[in-house]
């Protein structure tokens, strides 16, 4: 007994070896405080070593095991980093962030910036990669791969989501993680640069439009960030994000009674304007596959880990009454004409993007207009939820060329409720990999997906559609 008392006492003192809270991408100039433009310059390569494999799978070029017949696709993108201490500041001052700038400033294509914050146990150290810094490349390929007409530019937000190194330390640290990811997203300069970005964007010489990712306690960041500007804005014009620019929370550790005060009346157009909303300006997606923000967060409370706010146990994702829609996506070569409510739409856009002035897929149609009956009845129905049919021009296989996206709005008078932000349930069919890449990437589970082509898309859709019409 006393051997196995001092090897569990070893196995915890080993657990708890601390990580330190640093910059793991420097930027080197001859001065401590600024660069020159031709040191930024020096800093900017493309990633070019990121393939798409028969219009579906992503993998890096050494990975890939290539079949007869296979496509194999090159992709292109940058990948910079922005970096945060726990206390909220930026490790590098203003280095990192002049540097995504003058990417910016550079691009010689309509940009696509992708804004990505890491999340629980999870860093920004390429010397030992976490999940997300793994993952983090194959969301950027298949955007380039989908997007070729854009100049696609990545920053990963990286900040100590991983304090240890080894269980049952990395458990038992999401209080403090949670803690630590408040300070930063509360302290109000990842909310300053994020907009700065954002502002970069428009203000360079091809425009672009910009995609502000979350995941897990990187959601939780983004959330205390921009939470009061939700709460205040009435109109498009008050978002300081702007109308190009889309800010997604995934499987999102935080609880819903922070959202108390938005879903008391939520944010949505001002009658007044005159303006239809076409899509939300933030959008909280949660698997209901995803065991950690279903079973741990709740459950945290009982080894002394609160994680809400105030008495609701449930994060965002998985609290009902704030949930607003349920998405999956079916794959199947049936006939749809046969389906009710169906309509066929491309699942990618082909060509530059343009702001869309006709609402999309993840609309709920105000009637149905395949019925036979509907020309004969006087008043227009509603269909219990929306299918559509896609064709995805790119993919090579036939099994993956088509496939329906439901998308069912949970609330009994939804188009009363949906406002600036939409809160939906899904399933690993949205978010996850394929099959191929969850062999190669090797992640941790459910909570740690990602970069789902469908996910991407559903992004794509909606980040290039104006928000109000």
């Amino acid at each position: 007994m006393k051997y196995i008392l001092i090897s569990l006492y070893c196995f915890i003192l080993i657990s708890c070896v601390t990580i330190p809270d640093q910059a793991y991408h420097k930027i080197a100039c001859a001065t401590p405080i600024s660069c020159s433009e031709r040191e930024l310059d020096a800093h900017i390569k493309p990633v070019t070593n990121m393939v798409i494999v028969n219009g579906i799978s992503t993998f890096r070029q050494d990975q890939v095991i290539a079949k007869e017949g296979d496509i194999i696709d090159p992709t292109t993108f940058q990948l910079l980093y922005l970096e945060y201490a726990e206390t909220g500041e930026k490790f590098e001052g203003n280095r990192q962030l002049a540097l995504i700038k003058r990417a910016i400033a550079t691009a010689e294509k309509p940009i696509y910036l992708i804004v990505y914050i890491n999340s629980w146990n999870n860093n920004a150290s390429t010397m030992a990669p976490s999940p997300d810094v793994v993952s983090f490349p194959y969301l950027l390929a298949r955007r380039s791969f989908q997007n070729p007409n854009m100049n696609v530019i990545g920053v990963y937000i990286g900040w100590r989501g991983k304090k240890y190194e080894h269980f049952p330390a990395t458990l038992l640290s999401v209080k403090d993680r949670a803690k630590a990811a408040d300070t930063i997203g509360g302290r109000g300069e990842i909310r300053a640069d994020i907009i700065a970005m954002v502002n970069h964007v428009q203000q360079s010489e091809h425009s672009g439009y910009t995609l502000i990712v979350g995941k897990s306690f990187g959601g939780r960041i983004l959330s205390r960030a921009f939470l009061d500007d939700l709460a205040q804005t009435t109109t498009v014009k008050q978002w300081p994000l702007g109308e190009r620019s889309l800010l997604v929370t995934l499987n999102s550790a935080i609880g819903a009674d922070a959202f108390d005060r938005i879903y008391q009346k939520m944010p949505a157009p001002d009658p007044s304007t005159g303006l239809a909303l076409q899509r939300p300006l933030w959008i909280n997606l949660t698997s209901k596959d995803d065991w950690i923000t279903k079973s741990i967060f709740p459950k945290a409370r009982l080894i002394g880990q609160k994680l809400s706010d105030w008495s609701k146990k449930n994060t965002i994702g998985h609290h009902m009454p704030y949930i607003s829609h349920s998405i999956t996506i079916e794959r199947s070569r049936l006939p749809y004409s046969a389906y009710e409510c169906t309509f066929i739409q491309d699942i990618f856009m082909q060509g530059p993007p343009r702001a869309r002035s006709s609402a999309t897929w993840f609309r709920r149609p105000i009637s149905d207009s395949n019925q036979a009956n509907q020309a004969k009845s006087t008043e227009k129905t509603r269909c219990p939820e929306t299918r559509y049919l896609y064709e995805n021009k790119n993919a090579k296989g036939a099994e993956s060329r088509y496939c329906t996206t439901i998308l069912r709005p949970l609330h009994p008078h939804s188009d009363d409720t949906l406002g600036y932000m939409w809160n939906f349930q899904t399933d690993e069919s949205v978010i996850g990999y394929s099959a191929e890449e969850a062999r190669v990437i090797k992640n941790s589970g459910k909570h740690n997906s990602y970069v789902q082509t469908t996910l991407g898309r559903m992004a794509d859709d909606m980040l290039f559609t104006t928000p109000e019409q």
